[in-house]
């Protein structure tokens, strides 16, 4: 009989983190690894039969039977930069080869970090942690609940696997988590000095635009000892990226953002445009880190849910209040993703700016898994207090819906809904499958003093929706 071709299943997505099987600090010893593949750079054969004995490998004294298996070590290599795909030794490991010690534990955590999608577990990590502080949330972090948090974020980890748990270990090596006792507990001060840059930073770092980071590209690449021209950096991005800097607003466009970072210092000669604007970097502006977390590691964070993570929910309430419209805004910005992580969603995208409308409104849409049922919400705060939340606005965001494909609307406003808008809602959902939610000024008030009144108030109003589409509402 001839062979039969069995149907594959589904391929399931890659990890956006390097595999960790058979590479971990238990079994692999790394200055000997690190020689072993600088030693046999190029030649597989070789490389496996050096590392899987004495004193590379801790546990075993042959290579294994499984060629599977045995190929593993290196694999792991391979994905953390130590190896390209002909098993030649990269630059990493002839930088890594000669250091020792702390230094050498350092410098592999850093590049895992910057280079590995490291920041963006560690991020998950404070993100669990902060939720379950501010009562969000029951979950204790683990290698499965945490890998289930990324890849709802859209960072995709796999479940039952070892490598998350790989990773924590070797950075643990670098002392950037316990040992033993906490050791999903992560070193704040151990994390700032390893990446150079703090929380805030990044934050503002995730936050900038393409032209922004042109910017920051262009300032590495001419690294200035001393005070520079302005224009010049600008000039130099333009050329290289591509990219369009404003003429007139350059100080507050590119040079405020990297202050605030600490980056940078400038001062203005007052001239219209910036042109006598000059600047320095400090010494937190390190090249050697900027250049992999622009270009590699940005790629995996999320700056909404950075500047979400930085406040907690009474400074974005008392932010909402705010004078400064920019401020308004990014509060209304984190206002949002509060309710979504309320709902367990997910970030997908902005459709309207708060400083765009003058910090009063926001637009965005999230999706996730409520019950067992796929869902995608469109979601709209108005900060309007004396305001109203009218017909035509529910219009407006019923009219978004093939462009968003949303399966629910949910509208919240800090004024009052027209019954216009209530009517106009409720008729769309008795011939629509959509739902619509429309949160007023005193529903506001309750999710701001208890913030899990955010369900029981959706549930009333679900269940009004229900007692309408089957014709028995009151």
């Amino acid at each position: 009989m001839g062979s039969v071709n069995k149907p594959r299943g589904p391929r399931r997505p890659s990890s956006a983190i390097p595999v960790g099987t058979q590479f971990s600090p238990d079994l692999i010893n790394l200055p000997e690894f690190l020689a072993a593949l600088y030693e046999h750079s190029g030649d597989k054969r070789a490389l496996q039969r050096a590392i899987w004995q004495p004193p590379v490998h801790r546990k075993r004294s042959s290579v294994p039977a499984s060629h599977r298996t045995a190929n593993l070590p290196l694999e792991a290599a391979r994905q953390y930069g130590l190896l390209d795909q002909e098993y030649v030794a990269t630059d990493l490991t002839r930088r890594l080869v000669a250091l020792s010690g702390e230094a050498l534990y350092e410098e592999f955590a850093r590049h895992i970090l910057l280079n590995c999608g490291g920041t963006r577990v560690l991020r998950g990590i404070e993100e669990m942690q902060r939720d379950r502080d501010a009562g969000l949330s029951s979950i204790e972090v683990t290698a499965d609940s945490l890998a289930r948090h990324l890849t709802a974020q859209g960072f995709q980890v796999t479940e039952h696997n070892t490598a998350i748990n790989s990773m924590r270990m070797w950075l643990a090596e670098a002392g950037l988590f316990l040992k033993e006792g906490r050791k999903w507990k992560v070193g704040q001060e151990v994390k700032t000095r390893l990446l150079g840059l703090s929380d805030e930073a990044m934050g503002i770092l995730a936050g900038l635009s393409e032209a922004q980071h042109a910017f920051v590209g262009a300032l590495y690449r001419i690294d200035p000892e001393g005070w520079c021209k302005a224009s010049e950096v600008r000039d130099l991005a333009e050329a290289t990226y591509g990219v369009r800097l404003g003429r007139a607003s350059l100080p507050k466009e590119a040079l405020e953002p990297l202050s605030r970072a600490g980056l940078i210092e400038y001062r203005t000669g007052g001239t219209r445009g910036g042109k006598a604007a000059e600047l320095r970097t400090t010494s937190e502006f390190k090249r050697e880190v900027l250049e992999p977390f622009i270009s590699t590691t940005l790629k995996s964070l999320d700056p909404e849910l950075i500047r979400y993570y930085a406040m907690r929910p009474a400074d974005i309430y008392a932010s909402l209040n705010s004078s400064d419209k920019f401020e308004k805004g990014r509060s209304l910005e984190a206002y949002a993703i509060h309710i979504m992580r309320l709902l367990g969603l997910r970030f997908v995208e902005w459709r309207k700016r708060g400083p765009e409308t003058g910090g009063a409104e926001i637009d965005a849409v999230f999706q996730g898994v409520l019950g067992c049922l796929p869902t995608v919400w469109q979601i709209q705060c108005k900060n309007v207090p004396k305001g109203e939340l009218r017909l035509e606005d529910v219009s407006k965001e019923v009219g978004q819906v093939p462009t968003t494909r949303a399966t629910h609307v949910l509208m919240i406003s800090t004024g009052r809904i027209t019954r216009e808008a209530e009517t106009f809602a409720m008729k769309t959902m008795r011939n629509n499958p959509l739902t619509i939610f429309l949160l007023a000024r005193e529903d506001f008030e309750a999710i701001k003093a208890s913030p899990g009144r955010l369900g029981s108030i959706l549930r009333e109003k679900a269940d009004r929706i229900v007692r309408a589409r089957t014709g028995s509402a009151d």
